[in-house]
């Protein structure tokens, strides 16, 4: 990517995420202030006053801005007010908006600002919040601070409602529509998105229609002249990690920006003056996603400290759940990614400092406490060629965040030392366990896909039990190896043919199948199928295939699994979608039988005429499709399906 030359229009002016604190006006002090900073209200401030911003560009010092007022937007939203200031600082005309740059404290002089120092004795308004894209200078929105310090208020309040880990109703769903997009963005190959349609299809099932559409908060500058709020910038490990969390991280207000694997956390460049770095008016701030062998977060910039230590930041909402709990850190900055669409900052975590409480519209407040909970992630990796490597992660337990989040530790570690060989055979095994004393197996390979999709199935199943509608339910671990092995394990379904042409019912079939793998001459396997007892005279239709292939045959025959009304529920359809076989030929012949569901309950095979009687007319009885399965075990990942067709016969003398 291009930087722009040091002269173009500054793009965004946002920056995205700030968090917490805020210093005295003319010193700096350690710790909470003995009194809050002077400030200045909204109908204090007058256009054409001067001042400065306060942020970090580079390693952990605070530097200052210039600013001057332009106008005020008195209640833009029914009691909310946005303060608009000019940019003039060469960085920031080069830059552009910085996502990471939110919540950088601006500060006025209430004269005329003649003598006075930059970044000395200023009053403050408030935080960097909001800004235009596509625009020919440096315009930002200020929001104020008298609406920031009321969400500190209810940050510490007496009897404040606590973070509850249940899942929006619609949670569930989004996450699955995400990783549908997902898949279809990075290739995943037909059994996983089959399994990944499937389970969406549960939640389809399962969520209000209220609760359906996705909640959505407003992206970053996107060049039609609109003044937004920014993102909050997220690094992760590679191109493909962003392309996976982007369609549900996106709507929740977070961007992932793909870094170099090696650059996300771990020690600080030697260099930087990381000794007794504080959360600061002005400092990083940093949200630790998860912590152990890579640094996950997101970054941003203090607004204010008031003194009982609360800190507040931002200047606009995360993801505005009000009550939450998510860790909040000292961190420093390596440098600011200046880009042609949007710039943002690239940070690290120094230490955990507490606990973000509270995350409304206008700000985040957090106090020292440490009242966030993590579960631990442990990934072995064995890539062919590669020493086995084992990497241990804490991941964030958030009502609409956890899947995502492991899902990222497990792909970039598996990318850490090298990406997937161009052609590769990806197996992955392994537990999840819940809250409740729930767990699920992972169990299944793949030709293809490598870390995606891998991180795509812990992302599903994870976000299944996680975000459902039902209870709070809280990961408590994930243990994973992930075998990556050079070379396509698979075998194509090219033809099928029968050593006759016609049948009677009972009777033993033998069928060839001609597989093929990439590199290798077509090979045979004989498989015997028999013909059900109940066939009736005439054209039989025989669909032999992969899991893909069988998988809604199954699933609709078996309607009652979409019945889903708890948490267990949600497990036990799990273990059906994800124990179809990737390394098995399915073989299903059609029931003369034909089942009946009624209201969730399946009765697989009845005669027809009592199935007719209870279908007839409508009513809550459904019919359903039965057939006659065969699983056969192979060694190698199964694609592509085909069809046979057999006359049935009765026996002379069975007429």
């Amino acid at each position: 990517m291009k930087n722009p030359a040091p002269t173009r229009p500054g793009l965004f002016c946002l920056l995205f995420l700030g968090l917490l604190v805020s210093l005295p006006a003319c010193k700096t002090a350690a710790g909470p202030p003995e009194e809050a900073q002077p400030i200045l209200t909204v109908p204090e401030v007058v256009v054409g006053m001067k001042g400065y911003g306060m942020t970090v560009f580079h390693g952990t010092e605070i530097e200052p801005f210039n600013v001057e007022v332009v106008s005020i937007n008195a209640n833009e939203t029914p009691g909310m007010s946005v303060i608009w200031v000019r940019c003039t600082d060469e960085r920031m005309v080069r830059t552009g908006p910085v996502q990471g740059m939110s919540g950088s404290p601006i500060y006025l002089w209430d004269d005329d600002g003649e003598g006075h120092v930059i970044g000395e004795c200023g009053k403050l308004i408030g935080a960097f919040a909001f800004g235009y894209g596509d625009t020919n200078e440096c315009i930002v929105g200020v929001q104020p601070i008298e609406h920031m310090r009321a969400v500190g208020q209810r940050a510490t309040a007496e009897g404040r409602p606590e973070l509850s880990y249940r899942a929006p109703a619609g949670g569930g769903l989004a996450l699955m529509d995400g990783l549908v997009e997902a898949g279809l963005t990075l290739g995943f190959g037909d059994h996983q998105m089959a399994q990944l349609e499937m389970t969406r299809d549960l939640f389809e099932g399962i969520t209000p229609a209220s609760a359906r559409q996705t909640r959505r908060l407003p992206a970053g500058p996107d060049g039609r002249g609109l003044a937004t709020r920014m993102m909050v910038p997220m690094s992760v490990a590679n191109n493909d990690i962003a392309a996976l969390l982007a369609p549900s991280l996106e709507p929740m207000g977070i961007a992932p920006f793909a870094a170099d694997p090696q650059a996300l956390g771990g020690t600080p460049p030697r260099g930087f003056d990381v000794e007794n770095v504080e959360l600061a008016p002005g400092s990083a701030l940093v949200t630790p996603f998860a912590t152990g062998d890579a640094d996950l977060m997101g970054i941003g910039t203090v607004t204010d400290v008031l003194p009982d230590g609360t800190v507040l930041a931002f200047g606009h909402a995360m993801d505005g759940i009000g009550a939450t709990a998510i860790p909040m850190a000292t961190g420093y900055v390596h440098f600011i990614v200046s880009l042609r669409t949007i710039s943002y900052k690239r940070g690290g975590t120094l230490a955990i400092a507490g606990t973000i409480l509270q995350d409304e519209q206008a700000a985040v407040a957090g106090t020292d406490v440490r009242d966030f909970q993590t579960a631990p992630v442990k990934v072995t990796v064995n890539i062919e060629g590669q020493p086995s490597r084992e990497y241990n992660y804490e991941v964030l337990n958030h009502p609409t965040l956890t899947a995502q989040i492991a899902a990222a530790v497990v792909q970039q570690s598996i990318t850490t030392v090298q990406g997937p060989p161009m052609e590769h055979t990806v197996r992955v095994s392994g537990v999840a366990t819940f809250s409740g004393d729930r767990s699920i197996d992972l169990d299944t390979q793949a030709v293809g896909g490598g870390a995606s999709a891998a991180a795509g199935l812990v992302a599903q199943l994870v976000g299944a039990v996680t975000q459902n509608p039902f209870e709070e339910v809280l990961l408590e671990g994930v243990e994973l190896t992930v075998d990556l092995d050079y070379g396509l394990d698979v075998y194509e379904i090219l033809s099928a043919r029968a050593d006759r042409t016609a049948a009677a019912p009972g009777d033993v079939v033998n069928v060839t199948l001609e597989l093929g793998a990439p590199e290798e001459d077509p090979v045979t396997q004989v498989i015997q199928v028999q013909v059900p007892e109940d066939a009736r005279d005439g054209d039989l239709q025989i669909i032999i295939g992969d899991a893909a292939t069988y998988m809604p045959l199954a699933m609709a025959s078996q309607p009652g699994i979409a019945d889903i009304e708890s948490v267990d529920d949600i497990v036990a359809a799990l273990e059906v979608i994800n124990g179809f076989s990737p390394t098995a030929v399915y073989v299903a012949v059609p029931s003369v039988a034909t089942g009946v569901s009624i209201d969730g309950n399946d009765m697989p095979a009845l005669p027809g005429s009592r199935a007719a009687l209870l279908t007839a007319g409508g009513g809550p009885a459904q019919p359903i499709q039965q057939f006659h399965t065969e699983t056969i075990p192979m060694q190698r990942v199964i694609v592509g399906s085909t069809t046979l067709r057999l006359q049935v016969k009765q026996p002379v003398g069975a007429r």
